[in-house]
This record gives structure tokens, C-alpha cells and sequence, in this order.
């Protein structure tokens, strides 16, 4: 469906931290099955646990089975932290001619048991110099990997599979260390194979340069041979979609965290236009952190009368002992409000926040609610946002004064049980980035609830103004 001839699969079945021998041969012989059913589509890597004392033997009779090289998770380090028994399981590799593919994970609140830093994978790399190895995630956080393989390691590659598909990666990873040493992944099926292509798709690199991420360099890597070339991928059509030409995730100005492409909204009204986009409501990222909120909206809305197709959004938080002056004082101008209970750690039911919601109403002013932004488990480490549960939006959504409200950043699963619980209350619309992330949500979600309550919303600046549409046409 996606245009893909070939696939490398590991780990069929159960997953454990430190799978024991049993667990291990089962996975691989899933994976093996599964790569004989697909009639060539899919080739398979032996999955190993460098603490089990039979992963020779078990090793052996991958490569006997078929297996074309070697996947290791989070089993690398031992009871005491030490990474040598890794070590020797990828000399062991390397000297039967097999690359390994190699799970780093660095995110903010920390690793689980066994799981490995692309630091302590480059350290794998220069005690193996003779092993091909790939860093499964470019380490998750991938501005945190920028510079650790550089002029280092050169047997040390990273693909770019998994988590949030977020702008700027591979091109980053590309000035970094160069496309040669860059691989596409996807993660299936925890993630859509759409959103990941896209990250690649929309990359600011050359088209040479993307045919080594997509397959030249797993093809050398990995030693495939002959990789057929892609099928036809059918689209979906956009009428089964929201209306494209709206968008209601959208975000210019100074993001404190790393810069973006769009600090203005006339800059922002530019890329609109060459998207397609006709109206874009838009928040302000350099205000999500003001104090002087009145001083930064107004800023921000006499930023933008000047655009054609930026809808300003205000930015209100319940928690600033101001809001009601904020809100008498608000001008005329603004498409209506901003809300970050996410980023500004409050919760959406908390009793004391009902009169701030009916003063939104009563003042008819339309409501965003912004529910997640980015990816939680790379943020910055000085920020402590608080997740919103779905059990929060389900009580919000069933107490709510009447109003117009667009909640941003959710999954199918609070979307759903809202609409379970009232299906014909049309006050609530939920932009539909997030169902496009997830292997099977956007065909279960829509197949059940259809597509009246959502709407289009692209996350930009953080994700590329391209990637949802792109993404919903194709999963």
C-alpha cells in the first residue's frame, strides 16, 4: 500500500526486556514464517539476548534458517551495567559477515533495564570495528545524537524509524554524518509505514540522497542483493478526508526549545499558500511561555492582520490570576482561544476552571485546546508537563458549556470514548494528526465513528505542513 518491495522484520511474537532462550527461538521462528509467507516481500534478522548462554547455537541456526543478519533490543547490558558479552555476541556476528541492527533509545524521563544510549552504541561500534552496525532510532532523541558519531565510528550508521515524525531529522542527521550512513525504518507495527516515509519524503535533501536512505545503503549494509523495484501505491481519496484546505494545528513564531522555519506570520502566510492551505488557525509559540500574555496576543494578532490566511489564536491560560481582565481586553481580531493544559500543567475537569469555561462562553469565544505537542518523552528536561488522560477529556467533554471547541494532539482512544458517550454532540471537533501516527487507529476510528467530528490539523511547525495530509492519503 505504501510502495515498498522489501522489508527486513525481527522480533515476531512476545516481547521481554531480557527474553530467556525459550522466547527468543519462538520469536524467530515467527519471524522466519512470517518472512516465507510473504513471497519475497520480507526478510528476516535473527533476534538475540547477549546474556543467554546459547545465543551461538541459536545464532547458527538463524543464519541456517535464512536469517540475512542480526537484531538486538534491550537486552544488551548485563546484570552489572557491563556491555562485554555484547561485545563478543557482535564480534561473533561480524565474523560470519552479518550487520546488526541495534535499539538506542535516550529520552528524557530515562532508559528502561538494558536499553543502550547512541553514546554506549558508538563505544559497541569502536570496540567492533569490524561490524556493521545501525542505531535502531538515530537514539530516539535525535538532537541529542547530533555530533555523537561524528568523525567516529565510521562502521556506525542510524535509521530514522519510529516515534514522532517530526521535521528536520534527517536532515539534520544528514549534515551530521552524511546520507551514506543514514537508513529509513519504520517501526511497524506500532507505527504507520506512511508517517515514517513522509520524514524522508519531505526532507530539504537531494533525491540522491533519498534513494541511499530509502534502500541503496540497507542494500549495501545489509548485503541484499538484487531489491526489486517499488509497486504502485493506490491513494486514498480526499473526499474520505476532512476538508484539506483547512488547518487546525498550526503554529508559527520563536519556539524557546530549537529554531523552526516560520518566526513571522507573514512568513507562515507564504508556506500556506504553496501548501494549498486557504486558512490556518494558529497559535503562537513564542507566547505559550509569556507571562504578559495581553502584551504578547496583541503582538502577535497585529503580527498577523496583515496575512490572508492566518487565523490568530489567543493565548489564555486559566492558571494566570488575570485571565478575566485578559479576556475583557482581548481584541477584535482573534479567531478565538488557545488553551495548553498539557504545557501549562492544569487539568481540563478541575472543578475551579468551570467558571473560566463559561466565561469562554458567554464571550462566544471558540476554544482550542491543545492536548499534546511533540513528543512528550523527548522534551526538554527543565519542563515537567503534565500528560492529559482520556479519562480527563472524557469528563471535560461531558460537563462543557456549550461553545465550538477543536481539541489538538489526541488519540483514537479518548476521541472514541467521547463520541461513545455522546455521538450526536456536534460543540466538539478533534484535529486528526495523532490517527495518522498509529498502525490500524485511522481505519478503526473512522470505520466506527466516520469522519464528521474530525478535522485537519498538520502540527506545523514541529511536523512538516505536508506530512498529515500526505500520511492520511496513504495508510
Amino acid at each position: 500500500m505504501n510502495g515498498v518491495s522489501l522489508a527486513l522484520v525481527s522480533i515476531g511474537g512476545k516481547i521481554s526486556q531480557y527474553p530467556d532462550e525459550d522466547e527468543v527461538r519462538q520469536s524467530n521462528e515467527e519471524a522466519r514464517r512470517f518472512a516465507e509467507r510473504s513471497d519475497g516481500l520480507c526478510r528476516w534478522l535473527a533476534y538475540l539476548n547477549a546474556q543467554n548462554a546459547d545465543w551461538r547455537d541459536e545464532l547458527d541456526r538463524c543464519v541456517d534458517a535464512g536469517a540475512v543478519g542480526v537484531k538486538l533490543w534491550t537486552s544488551l547490558k548485563d546484570a552489572n551495567g557491563r556491555l562485554d558479552n555484547a561485545v563478543n555476541l557482535i564480534r561473533g556476528a561480524a565474523e560470519k559477515g552479518l550487520s546488526l541492527l541495534i535499539h538506542t533509545w535516550q529520552v528524557t524521563g530515562g532508559p528502561v533495564s538494558g536499553e543502550i544510549t547512541l553514546e554506549e552504541f558508538a563505544t559497541l561500534a569502536q570496540r567492533c570495528p569490524n561490524a556493521n552496525l545501525v542505531a535502531a532510532h538515530a537514539g530516539g532523541n535525535w538532537r541529542h545524537s547530533i555530533g555523537v558519531l561524528r568523525d567516529r565510528a565510521p562502521n556506525a550508521h542510524v535509521d530514522v524509524s519510529g516515534y514522532y515524525p517530526e521535521r528536520g531529522l534527517v536532515e539534520a542527521l544528514v549534515q551530521d554524518i552524511g546520507a551514506e550512513r543514514v537508513l529509513f525504518g519504520s517501526d511497524l507495527a506500532g507505527r504507520t509505514l506512511a508517517s515514517q516515509l513522509a520524514k524522508v519524503v519531505f526532507a530539504g535533501i537531494s533525491d540522491e540522497e533519498k534513494e541511499l536512505i530509502f534502500w541503496r545503503n540497507a542494500d549495501r549494509v545489509f548485503g541484499l542483493g538484487e531489491v526489486p523495484p517499488p509497486p504502485s501505491a493506490p491513494l486514498r481519496p480526499l473526499d474520505g478526508l476532512p476538508d484539506p484546505k483547512t488547518d487546525y494545528f498550526c503554529f508559527c513564531g520563536r519556539w524557546p526549545f530549537y529554531e523552526g522555519p516560520c518566526a513571522t506570520p507573514a512568513e507562515l502566510d507564504d508556506l500556506l499558500a504553496e501548501a494549498g492551505i486557504e486558512t490556518a488557525y494558529t497559535g503562537d509559540l513564542g507566547t505559550l511561555y509569556r507571562q504578559d500574555l495581553e502584551r504578547a496576543n496583541n503582538q502577535f494578532l497585529d503580527a498577523a492582520r496583515t496575512t490572508r490566511r492566518v487565523a490568530p489564536l489567543a493565548t489564555v491560560n486559566p492558571l494566570s490570576h488575570n485571565w478575566r481582565s485578559l479576556l475583557r481586553h482581548l481584541r477584535d481580531g482573534f479567531a478565538g482561544v488557545i488553551l495548553f493544559p498539557y504545557m501549562h500543567n492544569w487539568r481540563l475537569d478541575h472543578p475551579a476552571h468551570a467558571g473560566f469555561f463559561r466565561a469562554l462562553a458567554d464571550a462566544k469565544l471558540p476554544v482550542w485546546v491543545n492536548c499534546a505537542l511533540a513528543d512528550d518523552r523527548t522534551r526538554h528536561s527543565g519542563l515537567a508537563p503534565r500528560p492529559v488522560a482520556s479519562e480527563e477529556v472524557v469528563a471535560f467533554c461531558g460537563t462543557a458549556p456549550s461553545n465550538d471547541y477543536v481539541l489538538q494532539g489526541l488519540g483514537a482512544r479518548p476521541i472514541g470514548q467521547v463520541l461513545d458517550g455522546s455521538p450526536g454532540d456536534g460543540r466538539f471537533r478533534f484535529e486528526m494528526s495523532k490517527l495518522t501516527d498509529y498502525s490500524y487507529a485511522w481505519d478503526d476510528f473512522v470505520g466506527k465513528h466516520g469522519i464528521t467530528h474530525l478535522v485537519l490539523g498538520s502540527e506545523f511547525p514541529l511536523r512538516d505542513l505536508r506530512e498529515v495530509r500526505w500520511t492520511a492519503r496513504r495508510i
